[in-house]
């Protein structure tokens, strides 16, 4: 799986009252990485780190094909 070219990102935030805040998704080489940071009611930045299987990996290359998001 290390040789596998395949990358995404997903990024969505916002300036707003309670501040900047955002989700994030980022996947490579068998690594996931998500972080949220939400200022809303004093939460803190959350970050998690996980490897995933290779069903996953099909798992998520069919989502981002079904999407059209590369399109």
């Amino acid at each position: 799986m290390a040789q596998d070219p395949f990358y995404l990102r997903y990024y969505v935030g916002h300036s707003g009252k309670h501040g900047h805040e955002f989700l994030e998704f980022e996947y490579s080489q068998g690594r996931l990485r998500y972080a949220n940071n939400s200022n809303y009611r004093k939460e803190s930045l959350i970050r998690k780190e996980m490897y995933i299987s290779n069903l996953m990996v099909k798992e998520l290359k069919r989502i981002v094909e079904a999407s059209d998001i590369v399109k």
